[in-house]
C-alpha cells in the first residue's frame, strides 16, 4: 500500500511539474553559466534493469510537501527527505541510484557544489 501511494504521489508530482519542464525547454535563450549541469557516470548495473548509479547536479527545492532535485533538464524525486531538507535552495551534487520507472533517486550522498 505504501509503495502504491508513493508511486501515485510521484506520478501526481510529475504531472504537476510537466508544464514547467516543457515551458523551460521552449525558451530560446542559451542557459547561463549559473544553471546546474547534470553529470551522469553510470556504474555497472548489478540491480534491476531500471536502476543505475549516477551523480546529479542541481538545486534542492520543495515541490508540494516533498524535496526534489531540479536540474536544468529534469526534476527528480529524492527518497531521503531529511537529508534533502538540509540543502533546500542550495546547489548540490547528489549521488545515488536512479529508479528510471519512478524518477526517484535513492540517495547515497548529498554534497554542496563548490
Amino acid at each position: 500500500m505504501k509503495k502504491a501511494l508513493s508511486l501515485l504521489a510521484t506520478f501526481t508530482l510529475a504531472a504537476a511539474m510537466s508544464p514547467t519542464a516543457f515551458a523551460q525547454q521552449d525558451q530560446s535563450a542559451p542557459p547561463s553559466s549559473n544553471e546546474p549541469q547534470t553529470q551522469a557516470s553510470p556504474a555497472p548495473d548489478t540491480s534491476a534493469s531500471t536502476q543505475t548509479q549516477n551523480s546529479f547536479s542541481g538545486t534542492v527545492v520543495k515541490a508540494g510537501k516533498h524535496y526534489v532535485l531540479k536540474t536544468d533538464t529534469k526534476t527528480y524525486q529524492l527518497d531521503d527527505q531529511t537529508k534533502a531538507k538540509e540543502f533546500q535552495g542550495k546547489q548540490v551534487t547528489v549521488s545515488g541510484t536512479l529508479d528510471k520507472s519512478t524518477g526517484t533517486i535513492r540517495v547515497s550522498d548529498i554534497q554542496p557544489t563548490s
